[in-house]
């Protein structure tokens, strides 16, 4: 008998361990005929093709081709699996994807890093340790690491995506498995070919070697000038009217050093009738056309803020034009985000509402769009369209957008998920909404330190708004608008806490310019004191056009070092994270930086002298420090 390893397995293995130590048990599937079937790689009779850089593995079950490709490629291997039959396939996933993960060492003190559209699961860099007995689910990138420096596991989709691909990692005996799914709409189970998304795994690199890995397959994008303006959201929600624009504008005008820097002014949520009739409220007399010459008539370029997806069931347009709104599995309106319908851009009626929508408020004038709460759609059951999947489906929703307000235009997704791909946008939101408490800054970092890659590439990162009002740098005793949950003893982690201290206000201005992204001020500036004005005029006078990278990604829940290296510019921020003073001594070194003699504080000019190769930083709680040098001295 015959016991020697078939080429498949031996193949398998190869790739194994080629991708890096600890991968092993590589597998596939493919739910087929309604789910009613699953096709397992220990189920076929899998045939082996390999050429200089592609290693094909291929079967048959019935009239169905089966294809498992693993292409060698950046140091890992892209992995595909593709599905072609003389009928329809009735594909409901294909799973390109599934391994253990069992290095020589104990995982327990490892970082898992996910990435999800869901704002409220758990992104960023976490203990191993607490993944649940379920596991946790994400999208874009996942992966398991020792430290900021060892090897560890990571798995990246390719972009632009075309349809719904998720990432599952659980715990198991001395491991952890991955699993990498493709999910179809269902108009497209009647097709007889379907490609998975693709997926790269690498395990011989660092955290962050990894991150700056799979960013390359991404061109950089040519130089975008950072948009810097005012926006009405932060201080008064959706309460803004008109006069409140005024107030803000003349405060701008009034200032030459924010006259200097602003460029727009946003009207956001709260000028609507309501989500699908897009015409201006009382509190906008004269109409948006009016809103629209007066920003102008003051020195600043318009823009405006639309869901254009949410259509709220009472408007006109879902109780008279129901038609174009999408489906569920019964044929009603399929409902979202706590009430809103959906718009359906593949309906002709869809189409046309939003180009006569976006076609009048350019002709209004406005020439900045935030596009919001359009992620919505990937929860589609149906399209009228049936062959599209959810991300072409918003690339077509951002294409109609574009054609009516044209290149002149910057558009800003707001849940835009990247994975729509480059250039789509012009900048996308990266992170939960800031609000001015210190764990909506954790909250947002946890975010960045695995979306900081995407500047530059996929779009202009938009870390939302720079807002520094709080107890040490507004005139006013309440700074917020009504938060219903503040006297809950059990308020959740939305508007939570305390408002900023000078310190935590400063530590959310620094982070914002290591987004090297987009600034948009949102407080109600008449009521910000000296030292509030005096911090925006620094992080926006300051702000460098390059993202920085968090060097002890992986060290820690939140990264603390974030470096930007720009010409012969270095700028460190060191960010205090614990809830008392710290004594910080940073050792560049360790994170392959060299460290420099001198460097100066963006925030206070003091100069800091190194000490045997090392910076020793004081930061009080919660504070940052930004340390600027270049290649021939301080700057």
């Amino acid at each position: 008998m015959n016991t020697s390893p078939s080429p498949a397995t031996s193949a398998l293995a190869r790739i194994a361990t080629a991708i890096g130590e600890g991968v092993m048990s590589l597998e596939c599937s493919a739910r087929i005929e309604d789910s009613t079937v699953t096709l397992t790689t220990a189920q076929l009779d899998l045939a082996v093709y390999e050429d200089a850089d592609t290693t094909i593995f291929s079967a048959h079950w019935r009239d169905v081709l089966i294809e498992w490709r693993f292409t060698s490629c950046a140091g890992g291997y892209a992995v595909q699996l593709i599905l072609q039959g003389e009928n329809e396939l009735c594909c409901t996933t294909l799973e390109s994807l599934r391994l253990q993960y069992r290095p020589a060492v104990d995982l327990s003190d490892w970082w898992a890093i996910n990435n999800d559209e869901d704002v409220f699961n758990t992104l960023g860099a976490f203990p191993v340790a607490e993944i649940s007995d379920a596991g946790f689910h994400g999208n874009l990138i996942a992966g398991a690491f020792p430290d900021s420096s060892g090897t560890g596991l990571f798995l990246g989709t390719l972009l632009p995506q075309r349809y719904l691909h998720t990432y599952h990692v659980q715990m198991i005996e001395s491991g952890l498995s991955f699993s990498a799914t493709t999910s179809y709409p269902e108009g497209l189970r009647s097709q007889t070919r379907l490609e998975s998304e693709t997926t790269w795994i690498c395990a011989s690199r660092s955290v962050c070697a990894a991150i700056e890995t799979f960013a390359a397959f991404i061109p950089p994008m040519p130089d975008m000038v950072q948009p810097i303006g005012w926006n009405s959201w932060d201080y008064y929600f959706s309460s803004v009217a008109l006069d409140d624009l005024i107030e803000n504008m003349e405060a701008i005008r009034k200032d030459p050093r924010l006259a200097k820097q602003i460029r727009y002014i946003v009207v956001d949520m709260g000028w609507e009738h309501c989500a699908g009739e897009w015409e201006p409220n009382y509190r906008f007399p004269g109409g948006m056309e009016h809103t629209a010459q007066l920003i102008r008539d003051n020195g600043f370029v318009p823009g405006i803020w639309l869901a254009p997806i949410h259509v709220a069931p009472l408007s006109y347009t879902a109780l008279r034009l129901p038609e174009l709104l999408v489906k569920n599995e019964h044929g009603d309106p399929q409902v979202v985000d706590g009430g809103m319908y959906m718009l359906d851009p593949t309906h002709p009626s869809g189409r046309a509402l939003l180009t006569r929508t976006y076609s009048r408020l350019y002709d209004a004038g406005f020439r900045l769009f935030k596009i919001d709460y359009v992620s919505c759609i990937l929860q589609a059951k149906h399209f009228f369209d049936p062959g599209k999947g959810h991300y072409a489906v918003l690339r077509e929703l951002i294409a109609i957008i574009r054609q009516c307000v044209t290149e002149e235009s910057h558009l800003i997704g707001c849940s835009l998920p990247p994975e729509c791909g480059p250039g789509v946008v012009d900048s996308g939101r990266i992170a939960v909404d800031i609000h001015n408490q210190w764990g909506h800054v954790e909250w947002i970092v946890e975010h960045l330190s695995v979306r900081y890659w995407l500047h530059g590439r996929v779009w202009l990162n938009d870390p939302d708004f720079l807002i520094v009002r709080g107890s040490d740098t507004s005139t006013e005793t309440q700074t917020n608008v009504l938060n219903p949950r503040t006297n809950d003893p059990h308020p959740g982690r939305w508007r939570s806490g305390p408002v900023f201290s000078g310190e935590e206000a400063q530590t959310w201005a620094s982070v914002v310019m290591l987004t090297g992204g987009s600034i948009f001020l949102s407080d109600r500036l008449t009521r910000l004191n000296d030292a509030g004005r005096q911090m925006l005029y620094r992080a926006i006078e300051q702000a460098l056009p390059i993202s920085a990278v968090p060097l002890d990604l992986c060290d820690g829940r939140h990264p603390a070092l974030w470096l930007q290296s720009h010409a012969t510019q270095r700028r460190l921020t060191v960010i205090n994270w614990a809830d008392h003073v710290a004594e910080v001594v940073v050792d560049l070194a360790r994170y392959g930086q060299g460290c420099p003699s001198t460097a100066r504080s963006l925030w206070s000019d003091v100069i800091y002298r190194s000490t045997g190769n090392m910076l020793r930083i004081r930061i009080p709680a919660h504070g940052s420090e930004v340390l600027s040098w270049s290649e021939i001295g301080i700057v």
